[in-house]
């Protein structure tokens, strides 16, 4: 039973670090789709009076990825104008030009800002709409949200580490007799360490498989039937076979570390 509950004490803290970096992970997937949906969902509008191609508003920003002119006659339309009319007609002529600009990806508010003041540069350009407020209120909503994240996963993952040095210390305690042992017949740090070593070993491959297998649980019935579209449309995104071999390297790495922390310090000791 005590052989059991110092396993578990070892399992859960690692289980713990390794879960945080698997819910990172996907959050980084998930929103990297959201992200990419938020930046094809936006659009800037540029009012020129002249006719302007991609590449002269490349010229003065490298972000512009997409220029669509838009029909002077549909914005006439909006207006419930009759197309008919002369006067409409020679109205349509005098109208500047209106285009709807995409970006190459999804900018901070600083660099949007960036972007309208080079296009502002333009003698032909006559206004710019960032739509900013809209832009601003998802841009900080999304950043405060990955923040608050990314902040969390730290804090459990320090804690999570400690605990695990903490019970690599207990393990070295019940064999320090027999490394004292082993030491006076000169075997090295490594050999004296073994049991050690093969102990955590062991428990991070089993808190690897554990997590995988809670993943693959998770992804397979609560996500599929989840009504939330970010999930639903990112299901494969949840969890991966590659991400067992990522979470057993973070794993072995994670122990081995604490191994070598506990060894070291014992021996200065």
């Amino acid at each position: 039973m005590k052989f059991i509950k110092g396993h578990i004490s070892l399992i859960f803290p690692l289980v713990a670090i390794l879960l945080g970096l698997e819910f990172f992970i996907v959050f980084d997937r998930t929103t990297d789709s959201f992200e990419k949906g938020l930046q094809a969902g936006y659009s800037m509008m540029v009012v020129s009076k002249d006719e302007m191609s991609i590449d002269d508003f490349k010229a003065w920003d490298s972000h512009i990825e997409q220029v669509q002119e838009l029909e002077k006659s549909k914005i006439l339309k909006r207006l419930n104008m009759d197309k008919n009319n002369s006067k409409i007609k020679n109205l349509e002529v005098s109208l500047p030009n209106f285009y709807s600009l995409k970006l190459d990806g999804y900018l901070t508010v600083e660099e949007l800002e960036s972007v309208k003041k080079n296009l502002q540069k333009s003698s032909s350009i006559l206004s710019i709409e960032t739509f900013q407020y809209a832009y601003q209120s998802k841009y900080e909503l999304f950043s405060f949200i990955k923040f608050s994240f990314q902040t969390f996963i730290i804090f459990m993952t320090i804690i999570g580490f400690f605990l695990i040095v903490k019970q690599m210390e207990v393990w070295n305690f019940l064999h320090a007799e027999r490394m004292k042992v082993m030491e006076i017949f000169g075997a090295s740090l490594f050999l004296r360490s073994k049991v050690l070593i093969n102990m955590a070993l062991i428990d991070a491959v089993i808190s690897a498989i554990l997590t995988s297998w809670l993943f693959y649980l998770f992804k397979n019935s609560w996500v599929q039937g989840s009504q939330m579209e970010i999930l639903s449309d990112n299901v494969e995104a949840v969890f991966r076979f590659s991400d067992v071999f990522i979470l057993l390297f973070v794993a072995i790495t994670v122990v081995m570390i604490a191994v070598f922390l506990v060894v070291v310090n014992v021996k200065e000791k």
